[in-house]
This record gives C-alpha cells, sequence and structure tokens, in this order.
C-alpha cells in the first residue's frame, strides 16, 4: 500500500505550483518596490512590514493549527455543532489579536516619526489594518486545509493575493509616480488581503459551511485558547527568530542596511519552498495518525516527506550560493553587497530542511510548549548573537545569527520528538539506523 495517497500527491503537486508562482509574484513584489521606493523608503517599508508580521503573524500560525486541527478531527467525526462553534471563536480570537497589534502600530508611528518620516502614521495606520484581513484569511485556509480541501486554501493566499498586490502597485505607481511611497504600498497590500478575503469567504461557503445541516452551536472556548496560547508563544519565536536580523538591522544599523538584509532573506525563502509544500501536506495526517496511535504510519510518511524535501532542497541551496550576487543584483545594484549573508542564510535553511517538520509533529500532536522551548533558545541565540555582530558586521552578524540559532534549536527539537513520540523528523537518522541493524 502506497505511503502517501494519490490524492494527497496530486495536492502536493498543485500546492507546490501554487507556492511557485507565490515566491515568483512575491520576489517580483520585493524588485519592483525595492526600485520604485529606492532602497532608504524600501527600508521604512521593509523595517514596519517586518514589525506587523512580528506582532500579528504569531497568532495568526496559532489560529491557522487550531483550524486545522480540530475540523480535521471534528468534521471526520461529524460533530457539526463544534465546526460552527470552533470558527466563531477563531474570528473573535483573531480580532482581538489585531486591535492589540493596531494599538502597538499606533505607538511606534509615534515614537519613530522622526526615523520613518512624515508618513510614519500613514505607514504604520496601514500596517495596522492588515492583521485584521489577514487572521481571517488565515483562520479561513486552515478550516478549509481542515476539510481536505488544501488546493482550495491555497488558491486565495498563493495566487490571487500576490497578482492584486502587483496590479495594485502597478496602477498606484502610474497614477503617483514620483509621490508613491512606502505608506502607499502598505494600503496596497491592505487592498489585496481585503479582495483576497472575499475569495476565501467563497470557497468556506462553497465546501464547508454550505454543507453542514442547520442545528446549535457548541464552544469549548477555554480547551481551544488553552492549546492556542502555547501555539502563539511558538508562532512568536518561530517568526522572532527569523526577522530578529531584520528588526535589529533597522534598529542598530540603518533602514537601508535593513532593507539589504530583507532581500537576501526573500530571495533565500525560495530554499524553502518544498519544506513548505510538504509541511501543509502532512499536518492533517500528523493529527489523525497520532489520534489513532498509528505510529508505524506516522513514522514513516515522516520519513519519506522528510527525505524528499532534504534532497530537493540541497540544489536549491546551491544555486542561492553560487548565483546570488546575479541575484541581489535584480533589486538594484546596492543589494549586492549582502551576496555573502545570503550564502549563509542558504546554509541556515539547508539545516533547517535537514531536520523534517518538527514544529508541525509537535503542535499537531499537542506538544507545542516542547517547540516553544526550542525556539526560546534559538531566538536567545539569535538575538545575543546579533546584538555582538551587527554593530561591526552588519548583514553579516545577522546572517550568523539565523544560522547558529536555527541548528541549535532544530537538533533540540528533533530529540524532543524522539523522546516524546518515538518517532524520528529527519531522515538523517537513516545511515546510524541502517548501520545498527547491519
Amino acid at each position: 500500500m502506497a505511503v502517501i495517497s494519490r490524492k494527497q500527491i496530486l495536492g502536493g503537486i498543485n500546492t507546490l505550483g501554487l507556492k511557485l508562482f507565490n515566491l515568483g509574484a512575491m520576489f517580483a513584489v520585493s524588485v519592483v518596490l525595492a526600485r520604485t521606493l529606492g532602497v532608504e523608503e524600501y527600508g521604512h517599508y521593509v523595517f514596519v512590514f517586518t514589525l506587523v508580521g512580528l506582532l500579528s503573524e504569531p497568532q495568526f500560525i496559532g489560529l491557522r493549527t487550531l483550524a486545522v486541527r480540530h475540523s480535521s478531527l471534528y468534521l471526520a467525526s461529524g460533530s457539526v455543532a463544534l465546526v460552527k462553534g470552533l470558527f466563531s471563536r477563531l474570528w473573535l480570537f483573531s480580532l482581538v489579536g489585531a486591535l492589540v497589534g493596531g494599538l502597538v502600530l499606533s505607538l511606534v508611528a509615534l515614537l519613530m516619526k522622526q526615523d520613518l518620516g512624515d508618513q510614519a502614521f500613514w505607514l504604520c495606520l496601514s500596517g495596522a489594518i492588515l492583521p485584521v484581513f489577514l487572521g481571517i484569511n488565515r483562520i479561513r485556509d486552515g478550516m478549509l486545509r481542515g476539510a481536505g480541501r488544501l488546493v482550495a486554501g491555497q488558491i486565495p493566499k498563493l495566487l490571487l493575493r500576490p497578482l492584486f498586490l502587483l496590479v495594485f502597485i502597478g496602477i498606484a505607481w502610474l497614477i503617483l509616480r514620483q509621490e508613491f511611497t512606502a505608506g502607499w504600498a502598505m494600503a496596497m497590500q491592505v487592498l489585496a488581503a481585503l479582495l483576497a478575503a472575499f475569495v476565501y469567504r467563497h470557497m468556506t461557503w462553497r465546501y464547508i459551511d454550505s454543507q453542514l445541516p442547520a442545528g446549535p452551536t457548541e464552544y469549548r472556548t477555554r480547551d481551544w485558547l488553552r492549546e492556542l496560547f502555547p501555539l502563539m508563544l511558538t508562532g512568536w519565536l518561530l517568526v522572532a527568530d527569523s526577522r530578529i536580523g531584520i528588526l535589529l538591522l533597522g534598529v542598530l544599523d540603518d533602514t537601508a542596511e535593513s532593507s539589504k538584509f530583507h532581500a537576501a532573506f526573500r530571495i533565500a525563502e525560495i530554499i524553502t519552498l518544498a519544506h513548505a509544500v510538504a509541511n501543509l501536506i502532512i499536518e492533517p495526517m500528523i493529527a489523525r495518525h497520532y489520534e489513532a496511535g498509528e505510529m508505524d504510519k506516522l513514522q514513516k510518511k515522516m520519513t519519506l516527506v522528510a527525505a524528499i524535501i532534504f534532497i530537493v532542497t540541497i540544489p536549491v541551496a546551491l544555486i542561492m550560493i553560487f548565483a546570488g550576487e546575479w541575484l541581489l543584483a535584480m533589486f538594484g545594484p546596492e543589494f549586492i553587497s549582502v551576496a555573502p549573508a545570503l550564502t549563509i542564510l542558504a546554509g541556515a535553511h539547508l539545516i533547517d530542511a535537514s531536520m523534517g517538520a518538527v514544529t508541525q509533529m509537535l503542535a499537531m500532536t499537542n506538544h507545542a510548549g516542547e517547540a516553544a522551548r526550542g525556539m526560546a533558545m534559538g531566538l536567545l541565540i539569535n538575538l545575543g548573537l546579533c546584538l555582538i555582530l551587527i554593530p561591526s558586521y552588519g548583514a553579516m552578524g545577522a546572517a550568523w545569527g539565523t544560522l547558529v540559532s536555527t541548528f541549535v534549536y532544530k537538533v533540540f527539537l528533533v530529540w524532543r520528538i524522539y523522546r516524546l513520540t518515538g518517532i524520528w523528523s529527519t531522515p538523517l537518522y537513516l545511515p546510524f539506523k541502517f548501520l545498527r541493524v547491519s
């Protein structure tokens, strides 16, 4: 019997295509903004957009994980009342989180007006609105994935939103020309997310809401909140560890250096493509097999997926290393100077890929707290190295912080998964297992 079904493979191939398009489109957005705004203005945009992600992405990760995990289980068991209650409460949690993030960004606009210029308030205001739409989009994405509609859940986010964004940026630039600023770029992000939200609403109605019979709504708010907080903590640590270098470069160095490092960061994200697609496929499977106690099946799927991720990632990482300067030149000649940092980031992503779906494994088996412990360790290492190295080495210091922290906390999480579940998430254990059997 096949380890992974034909339907899952086809879903993965379709999602891979969407991911490739999304990476290309978002890369194009970054290049267009870098060239139209200039390195300094683009740095302002990157700083605020990164701060928006740091404030909102953790709750999105937690809400999406809850949506995937529980909608999958509730729909499989026919618990319609719980499906309705889950969506209602997740939307409320998202709204509260967006309001808190908006208040923080408003404070940033007041405190950093001198550094971000006269448009600071408009830039941060647009950034404060963005999480409202992104939050509900992530929830609907998770519900669709839990219902087995993997591709449908990805179309608004990976295909339509970047298309909308490119079109809106192009129209705004044609109208405004020299008056097109970072604030307008952020406003276009909001508009694209809003239109994607309408598409998500149609998708969830078509595949979920229209098929649910009328009836009461049941809530397990305390249980969901109890799961959400460690997931949010894990998400915050994950996002902070990946973006702390960008923020600290903006604070300790200057926004221009931050924008250059962000360009390298954006290019290096291409390496994570296989990993991201595999995680989308395997998350619901982890939840189902773990709940059913089917650990042998789970190990086979984890091993197969992890091996594919690692094999596919190697040549992509090599391209980043040897063609880094050429790729960075697309952003502008000023960005070529961070090519060595791109090489280090490529190494960090290769390490990440070699460890398998560690955070997804822990989240879907209700061990998100363990993931938070490992990520906290990595974040502290990253933060310490950035504070020490950035003042002297700039983007290179931020890149080394990312690589070292990634290695430490990923190895720790692989070990914790094995101790807690008996599952090896990394394919690198296979040679040792073979030698032991021999």
